[in-house]
């Protein structure tokens, strides 16, 4: 059997991969057995393949762009109750890193039919359950991938998400089992609210700092100058960093290092109208629970839609009594939360039980393989000691 490590006559090594897009992301996912088990060589293939640093990603397959400029390692499943285990990876655009700090929700739905048509999971005709190991926060996932007749996933459908174009056929994602993902509890103070001193502002800011499939930090949008309707064109430098500093001030009051990039800073106001940001059609007050921005990074970059992790987050929390996100969000009689953000609207089902627990916390996706192929990585990039 020829391995992705064959010398080749150009001096460079192929490895084979497949790019998927899932939800509002699109990334490079690879199988575990074709990359090196040494981590040194692995970030080397995996930044070279994306074509990091750099802040165009002009000589890789990434898009210069923090939706785009992902991977996704799948592998068998080291947990008795999973069928595959699945890493992700969030890749540096201009910086040389690959973060493993955190989830991708949406490339999570694209996880489940890369495993079918891998051959890693059997299809079962019309829905298929994958369940996911997630290595990146030790918790389960469960994807409800559409199966057509002849045993492929289905890719047509009359499903829609906000930031992605047309409809396809629809994926369910349940993330009922990710309470405590980032951190090990729901409440990483302790806290429904906390009042923290953030020294870029100059002041305490009261935040909301929750955990469910990711640690994210909620705050209201006045708190940083801002209405909260903003679109990406007009989230300032300015902007981004009083959010960066939100989320510098929570993760040292609950003990998480700068390096893990979380919690995720999101602030969020009460719903009122607004204009999407790619479409230029107007998001009526009355079709959302609550208008809500989400930065990443670093550096810090407004999201131009939601991730998928942090809208399950925030869905929990706005059905959290005392919570900031509680005290803004307008309730729905089918239990829906829909968040409010610059590309439209993200609706997630959340079901809590009388005893507190989380019976259900899913949201809605569409995946499809876009290209299946193999990445060549220069030899001298694998043989250089930057990055080591």
């Amino acid at each position: 059997m020829t391995t992705q490590f064959q010398k080749r006559p150009t001096n460079q090594r192929a490895v084979r991969c497949v790019v998927m897009r899932g939800g509002t992301s699109r990334g490079v996912f690879f199988h575990e057995r074709d990359l090196p088990v040494d981590a040194t060589q692995r970030q080397k293939i995996l930044l070279a393949a994306m074509g990091s640093p750099d802040p165009r990603q002009i000589d890789g397959l990434g898009g210069a762009d923090n939706l785009t400029s992902k991977i996704v390692i799948v592998g068998p499943s080291t947990h008795e109750q999973a069928d595959v285990n699945y890493t992700f990876g969030q890749v540096g655009i201009d910086l040389p890193y690959v973060s493993y700090s955190a989830n991708c929700g949406n490339l999570s739905a694209a996880v489940g039919a890369f495993a079918i048509e891998e051959g890693l999971v059997a299809p079962v005709h019309p829905i298929t359950r994958v369940c996911i190991f997630n290595t990146n926060t030790q918790q389960l996932l469960v994807a409800y991938v559409p199966v057509s007749a002849d045993g492929s996933p289905a890719v047509d459908g009359d499903c829609s998400i906000a930031g992605v174009p047309g409809t396809a056929a629809e994926i369910r994602m349940d993330f009922s089992a990710t309470k405590g993902a980032s951190t090990g509890k729901m409440l990483p103070s302790g806290n429904l609210v906390d009042l923290i001193f953030v020294p870029e502002l100059g002041k305490k800011v009261a935040m909301s700092i929750v955990d469910v499939a990711k640690a994210t930090v909620f705050f209201h949008a006045r708190d940083v100058g801002i209405a909260g309707t903003e679109s990406p064109d007009e989230f300032t430098p300015e902007i981004l960093n009083r959010f960066w500093a939100i989320r510098n001030a929570a993760a040292a009051h609950v003990g998480l290092s700068p390096e893990s990039r979380l919690p995720h800073p999101v602030s969020v106001a009460e719903s009122t109208d607004y204009q999407n940001f790619m479409t230029k059609e107007t998001v009526r007050a009355q079709d959302i629970s609550f208008v809500t921005r989400r930065v990443g990074g670093p550096p810090p970059r407004l999201h131009k839609a939601f991730a998928a992790t942090g809208a399950v987050c925030t869905a929990f929390a706005a059905n959290l009594p005392g919570t900031i996100v509680h005290q803004v969000a307008q309730s729905f009689e089918d239990g829906i939360v829909r968040l409010g953000h610059p590309t439209g609207v993200f609706p997630v089902r959340i079901v809590i039980g009388p005893d507190g627990e989380i019976e259900e916390a899913s949201y809605v996706r569409t995946a499809r393989r876009i290209m299946e192929g193999t990445v060549y990585v220069r030899d001298s990039v694998l043989a250089s000691d930057a990055f080591a």
